[in-house]
């Protein structure tokens, strides 16, 4: 049996900074999507149940193995690295397609994914793999179970927490987790050195015939303000009143 995973390389959140003078984000520093931790820890724990082998899946730059060696190291045990230099040029469907093009070899019961990756935040991948195999999808899932040939999941909705019974084959999509985050060891890291990442190539690129999108900026702060200096708190507060009553913000 299979347990496919899914895991994404995105910048570090913690790490970003807006240019004053362009509005335009600076970026560094690397870390596995959030949302895809969720998913790794919802896999293995269905291996705990159901058995077979987790195999953890990334798209993009030599960079992106990063995050699958992580997958690897928290407990997966191989990884599949699908090739491509041109990861942000492509959009949602095209990627799902990537993904599903290396997943259906695999004949899997179960595969786990983020609900939405911390940068592009589309949140459509998921829905579209499922489609695109053919299998039911359930988002938002926070806990995982298995009874029998159906697994238990408790989803996180606006009205409260739901739980829902699905069959097998299913997509899950993990929004969070009930269980406590794993942190990969060093002997995890090690022994994630040694397990096996296949390479496969990319299928080419048709984002550019359905997307086109701009740099993002942040927008402009438009807010003025008057700071007064030099004045005691007694006659600061006369200045403000005086303002507030000019403006007819108070009554007089």
């Amino acid at each position: 049996m299979s347990i496919v995973v899914l895991v994404k390389q995105v910048p570090d959140m913690n790490a970003v900074r807006v240019d004053a003078s362009s509005g335009t984000a600076r970026v560094s520093g690397k870390a596995m999507n959030s949302f895809d931790a969720f998913a790794v820890q919802h896999a293995l724990k269905l291996k705990e149940k159901l058995g077979g082998d987790v195999i953890a899946v990334t798209a993009g730059p030599a960079a992106a193995k990063d995050a699958l060696t992580r997958a690897l190291a928290m407990g997966a045990d191989r990884g599949i690295h699908i090739e491509m230099d041109d990861q942000a040029a492509r959009d949602s469907l095209d990627m799902a397609s990537n993904f599903a093009a290396a997943i259906t070899p695999l004949d899997p019961k179960v595969v786990c994914l983020g609900q939405q990756s911390d940068d592009l935040e589309s949140g459509q991948v998921g829905p579209q793999l499922a489609e695109l195999l053919d299998m039911p999808h359930v988002s938002s899932v926070m806990a995982v179970d298995v009874d029998g040939d159906t697994v238990c999941l408790q989803r996180d909705t606006e009205g409260g927490y739901q739980q829902v019974r699905a069959p097998l084959p299913v997509v899950v999509i993990s929004g969070s987790s009930t269980d406590e985050p794993i942190y990969p060891s060093i002997k995890g890291m090690m022994a994630a050195k040694r397990k096996p990442v296949e390479r496969v190539a990319a299928t080419p690129s048709e984002g550019g015939s359905r997307l086109t999108w701009s740099e993002p900026k942040a927008p402009q702060r438009e807010a003025e303000g008057i700071v007064i200096q030099g004045e005691s708190a007694t006659d600061a507060a006369k200045h403000l009143v005086a303002w507030l009553r000019e403006h007819k913000l108070v009554a007089s």
